[in-house]
């Protein structure tokens, strides 16, 4: 599954995070249930839309009737690339609403929400079905979506984007779950003095195995940072892992 071009590290895996999500305004959901992160990395921005923040659809989740597969969403949105001729980017993935996983398409770097109802048309149109429209009041929700990673190892065990300069993965050894991942952050955050970022559960393929990862987002992440940030959670891993 992974492939190297020069240094860059290519190759898929998977995001968990909680954050506010509700439906988006009716009159764009042509009809499908739409899900939209309210706050994105929440840690970072402490719940509050950042200053230079336009009005348009940051992470949108089309709740779909059944699972499909990662190959034939795939394939689909290429074809839907060509047709739509508008920049979006789409993963499957899976997000608790109504208190049960619910399947989904994960949509990034759309411009408008007025382009939503033509994209969920041309879904539509290719046999993809949606949930029908309801309004979802904002609550939090876990999300787990797949994603494709363009990745620099600089140094062992911590990982940079190429693709969103702004976050870093920092290996841990060993999976956790969301609450006790969800305490471990809060602690790490306490005992810092810098503790602008926000942070999510992440995993990557690599040949013959599966790795754990800390995602850290935070625009203004530095070498001096990440390495703190790397010590901390390892460290907070290793000692959630002995109990």
């Amino acid at each position: 599954m992974e492939k190297k071009n020069k240094n860059v590290i290519e190759t898929f895996g998977t995001i968990s995070k909680k954050e506010t999500l509700a439906s988006i305004e009716e009159e764009f959901s042509n009809g499908a249930l739409v899900i939209e992160s309210k706050f994105p990395f929440p840690g970072y921005y402490h719940l509050t839309i950042p200053d230079n923040e336009q009005l348009n659809p940051r992470s949108i989740y089309l709740i779909t009737k059944k699972v499909h597969s990662e190959e034939d969403i795939m394939r689909l949105s290429h074809k839907i690339k060509k047709l739509f001729k508008k920049q979006f980017d789409a993963t499957i993935g899976e997000v608790v609403l109504f208190n049960e996983p619910r399947p989904c398409i994960r949509i990034k770097f759309l411009k408008d929400f007025k382009d939503i109802p033509q994209l969920i048309d041309l879904y539509q149109k290719n046999g993809i079905h949606f949930l029908k429209y309801r309004k979802v009041k904002p609550y939090d929700g876990l999300i787990k979506v797949r994603k494709y990673f363009a990745l620099d190892s600089p140094v062992a065990g911590l990982y940079m984007d190429n693709i969103e300069p702004q976050m870093c993965y920092i290996q841990i050894p060993g999976n956790l779950k969301w609450n006790d991942f969800e305490k471990l952050t809060l602690s790490v955050k306490r005992n810092l003095d810098d503790n602008k970022f926000d942070a999510a559960m992440g995993t990557i393929y690599r040949k013959n195995c599966l790795i754990d990862m800390v995602r850290i987002y935070d625009e203004h992440i530095g070498p001096e940072k990440m390495d703190v940030l790397k010590t901390k959670f390892v460290e907070a891993v290793k000692k959630l892992k002995l109990k």
